[in-house]
């Protein structure tokens, strides 16, 4: 029995490495052949043979992953059936015939264009010698894995799941083509109710319907296509599709699908809103304000504010399955492991939802984003402060461990400091502000920095995503399981929010490695005040403020 488990993790392994080099094989040479294929018809769009092309080529990339998620809750009978079918000799003669193919597709695709770009006419004469090739090339990448004849039994078992994903992915890009068209209108309409938001409580609001222009006094915007709110709607639906996922267990099905009209409503409405606040800004504050502060973040808070909206409301409105409330007394073990994991998902990362509120308010203040730091720092220790039942122990186990682990990603995040180009201008504000003004702001950073950060950052990452990657039940595992997966991907998500992003994510790694060893998610807090205690105490003594 133990040799036949580890063989068939050995098979499991070997099978998701071969996805993975499979992927990226797919990824370069659909992006290679996309770029030397730079070609406009002059004719519209229904007429041209690439149109319907690259609609397939989407339909197919939207549908894979589609079918992976109507596939999820078997995945193990389909990972099972794939390792039985699948191409084992990975560097044979499929990759061989798949690599000729691409050569001399990726040529055709050169010459196609070369010609296109000289000639009066395209020269449609090669197009389908170019179409061949690709669809050689689309089938030799599928042999490359799985024998196509293996693949036709695959699908055909799993013919209910794979017509269920084609046929939202056809739905997905026929939606998305549509909504191009729309934009003109919803930009419109947009107009439109921003004006008469705005008319609320301004009196001299001037609106070109033509140029969909709206001002008030000296300041003006023009609303484009991007400022119709698509974007915003394809965030918020996003979101609520993989909120419904992800809680599945604890929502009520089919009311909670309630959350998609009310959710897209609301964004739309906050565009708008968000449109005639930015007018008003820059009319009555600043207009640096409004342009490169609230414009560029404003988007980005009506998204948190519906997000966290629709969590707030799925209880209220009973779309929840009393997940948020202990579990009574006869209810089975798999309701109250929902409801624990709810709460627990909640309260780790609440915390890190208010440190990126306050982040984005900062950057909507720019370029007077300093005094906004007191709110950042009280937003956080608020939600830590709320949700502070959902936690258990913080004290560390190895605390010498997490001493020299924070001193020394703290000393070579130093030492691999960039050269500030330019002052900061944070030494040149904290004299304008006087001595106590000044101390008081960087007590309020230094509690920020060393205390409220680590802690709120370190239980999304490694409390949350490390935990939840491995398991499910992330709630009722401990902190010193390794998997290198975990590790990977919430150290590289780590580093992304810093502006030196693999410095970030090796300190993520490390604040990782301490919270295996030591057993408690409260090593790593220590490790990462410790670290950026070191920081902040360096800023200080030497003035680098680039470092805050």
């Amino acid at each position: 029995m133990i040799t036949r488990s580890v063989t068939r993790m050995e098979m499991g392994a070997a099978t998701q490495v071969r996805l993975l080099m499979w992927l990226a094989l797919v990824i370069a040479e659909m992006l290679v052949v996309s770029l030397l294929f730079d070609f406009t018809a002059g004719i519209p769009a229904e007429h041209n043979p690439v149109y319907y092309v690259t609609r397939a080529a989407r339909w197919a990339a939207i549908g894979v992953p589609m079918f992976v998620i109507v596939a999820w809750t078997q995945r193990q009978r389909l990972m099972a059936q794939w390792a039985s079918f699948e191409n084992s000799s990975f560097l044979g003669r499929p990759l061989a015939i798949n690599l000729l193919l691409f050569a001399l597709t990726a040529a055709a695709a050169a010459l196609f264009t070369a010609n296109a770009a000289v000639a009066t006419t395209p020269p449609w004469h090669l197009l389908p010698v170019l179409g061949a090739l690709l669809a050689g090339m689309a089938l030799s990448q599928i042999a490359v894995v799985i024998p196509l004849r293996s693949l036709g039994l695959l699908i055909n078992s799993w013919r209910r799941e794979a017509a269920v994903a084609g046929g939202a992915a056809l739905a997905v890009v026929m939606l998305a083509d549509a909504a191009t068209h729309l934009w003109d209108r919803m930009a419109q309409a947009t107009l439109v109710v921003s004006a008469a938001i705005l008319r609320l409580y301004e009196t001299d609001v001037l609106v070109d319907t033509v140029e969909r222009g709206i001002r008030v006094g000296d300041f003006g915007v023009a609303i484009w296509h991007t400022c119709s709110g698509f974007e915003g709607l394809a965030l918020v639906g996003g979101f609520v599709t993989i909120y419904l996922w992800t809680f599945r267990q604890e929502l009520r099905f089919p009311r909670a699908l309630l959350l998609y009209p009310i959710g897209l409503g609301a964004s739309w409405l906050l565009n708008a809103v968000r449109i005639a606040a930015l007018v008003s800004i820059g009319a009555h504050v600043s207009p640096e304000m409004a342009v490169k502060g609230f414009h560029s973040q404003a988007g980005w808070i009506a998204f948190l504010f519906v997000a966290l909206g629709l969590m707030g409301l799925s209880r209220h409105l009973g779309l929840t399955r009393n997940a948020m409330e202990p579990a009574k007394p006869g209810t089975t073990s798999r309701e109250g492991s929902s409801s624990l994991r709810y709460r627990a998902t909640v309260g780790h990362l609440m915390p890190f939802v208010a440190l990126m509120i306050g982040s984005i308010a900062m950057s909507v203040a720019a370029p007077h984003d300093r005094p906004v730091y007191a709110l950042k720092a009280a937003l956080v220790a608020g939600a830590l402060w709320l949700f502070r039942r959902s936690y258990g122990s913080w004290a560390p186990a190895l605390p010498v461990m997490s001493t020299v682990a924070g001193l020394a990603v703290g000393s070579a995040w130093i030492a691999t400091a960039p050269v500030a180009l330019s002052e900061s201008g944070l030494g040149q504000w904290l004299i304008q502000i006087g001595p106590f003004a000044a101390m008081l702001w960087l007590l309020t950073r230094g509690i920020g920095t060393i205390i409220l950060v680590p802690v709120a950052e370190e239980l999304a990452f490694r409390g949350y995503l490390y935990r939840r990657i491995m398991g499910r039940d992330f709630h009722m595992a401990g902190c010193t399981a390794f998997s290198w997966l975990a590790l990977a991907i919430s150290s590289i998500a780590f580093g992304m929010l810093h502006d030196r992003w693999i410095a970030g994510a090796l300190a993520g790694a490390v604040f990782a490695v301490v919270m295996v060893r030591g057993g408690r998610i409260g090593d790593a807090m220590i490790a990462h005040g410790i670290a950026n205690a070191l920081i902040f105490g360096w800023a200080l003594a030497f003035r680098e403020w680039s470092l805050l």
